[in-house]
């Protein structure tokens, strides 16, 4: 009687199918929107720095947008976002004690940004209709990440989400910002950039900045500075939040912002003498999220002044105190923020090797360089944009040098993610 299956010869047993194995690349959220981000970094400092070259040999290049107005919209939003979209992904369920997103949703938000992004840039030579339709892909992705994390925070068990919810609400001020930017490129109404401008420097970028830093920045120290204590009362978030709103809400309306200026910048400064600025040196990691900081009250000091004399009539400081904030803390920050993420998702110790550090204080210099042009006599003043523009250039692609692998290989520790 023959057996119902057949015996299987030794040695020839049928072997398991292999299971799928995706690239390294789209497995964790940090990797797909940090790896455009970057790029996007780098791309536009290097068409920043060609303009500056140009401008000073007394030519422009020929684009279909006007690259004042191009550059404010793409270093808002063509950069931050997409490291906010990685980290707020990667930490945002940690937080708030749920899965993280499906894979289906961290590669699709990213993608669809960085679609519109690459429309956007063919719109500068192409024409401004390109801008629309990239506007609209980057607005659907964005928008995307709006609807996804504000799940997160209505599926939370936590009791404690006011983090999460002051970053969502920042976020939703951001799409506000891109409905501006799309009424500013269907009507040619500079008005609507400038709304966008204020929207999403002060209603959703540096919110979210603060929100984030209130959370992360005492909880890393407390981790590694001995008898550490602490300091992130709910009251300074709030506060925080309302000087940043107010300075926004203040400009839209053409008046003085010096109400809102003052007493943030006092607050600010208090705030990172408690957080311990000084003992955060001594662990390099640490104090690059220090440093960042730092830069917020010199930013809105320097703003105090402009507006304390312009209540005088009298100009001071130029764009110094705008470039205080946007190149002096935002990009430090992503800076000291990403290559902590970095480090810690590859793998690898969390520790600022000597060549982090040197070009994390490169990128301080570059900083302070933007700022000092305003500050400077004329004739040195367009010499300097393109030492900072190219300083920058120089900076962001050692740092993604650095990382960029990181985001292509698997972890060093072998662990996923």
């Amino acid at each position: 009687m023959r057996p119902l299956s057949p015996t299987p010869t030794p040695g020839l047993a049928p072997k398991p199918s292999p299971a799928v194995t995706l690239p390294a690349f789209l497995q964790a959220p940090h990797r797909v929107a940090f790896l455009p981000g970057m790029v996007f970094a780098i791309t536009l400092l290097a068409g920043w720095s060609l303009e500056m070259s140009h401008r000073l040999t007394g030519f422009a290049l020929p684009l279909a947008i006007p690259a004042t107005l191009a550059h404010g919209f793409l270093m808002l939003y063509g950069i931050f976002p997409f490291f906010m979209t990685g980290f707020i992904l990667t930490a945002g369920p940690r937080w708030l004690n749920v899965d993280a997103p499906s894979r289906a949703r961290y590669l699709t938000i990213p993608a669809l940004m960085a679609a519109g992004l690459v429309l956007w840039l063919a719109a500068l030579a192409l024409g401004p209709g390109l801008a629309v339709a990239g506007l609209l892909s980057y607005a659907l992705g964005f928008a995307g990440l709006v609807l996804v994390f504000g799940q997160t925070i209505l599926a939370s068990p936590q009791p404690d989400r006011r983090h999460a919810i002051a970053v969502e609400l920042a976020f939703i001020v951001g799409v506000a910002g891109l409905m501006a930017a799309l009424y500013w490129l269907l009507s040619g109404d500079t008005l609507g950039w400038a709304v966008m401008r204020d929207l999403a420097l002060w209603g959703f970028l540096l919110p979210v900045f603060l929100t984030v830093s209130h959370r992360m920045v005492p909880f890393f120290s407390s981790g590694v500075l001995a008898g550490y204590t602490v300091w992130r009362p709910n009251w300074l978030l709030y506060a925080l939040l309302a000087g940043s709103f107010g300075h926004g809400l203040l400009h839209i309306a053409a008046v003085t912002t010096l109400p809102a200026d003052l007493p943030l910048a006092l607050l600010l400064a208090y705030t990172s003498w408690r957080w311990q600025l000084r003992a955060s040196l001594s662990v390099r990691l640490l104090g690059m999220l220090h440093l960042a900081f730092a830069w917020l009250a010199i930013g809105f000091t320097l703003y105090v002044l402009q507006e304390g004399a312009a209540l005088f009539g009298q100009p001071l400081l130029g764009l110094a105190p705008l470039h205080a904030i946007t190149t002096g803390f935002f990009l430090t920050m992503v800076i000291a923020f990403v290559t902590r993420v970095s480090l810690g998702h590859s793998g690898r110790p969390l520790e600022a090797s000597p060549g982090v550090w040197r070009l994390y204080l490169a990128a301080h210099w570059m900083a302070l360089a933007r700022v000092l042009a305003d500050l400077l006599p004329a004739g040195l003043t367009s010499v300097l944009y393109v030492v900072a523009a190219g300083g920058w250039l120089l900076t962001l692609l050692c740092w993604g040098r650095l990382f960029i692998p990181a985001y292509l290989k698997r972890r060093e520790d072998g662990k996923p993610g």
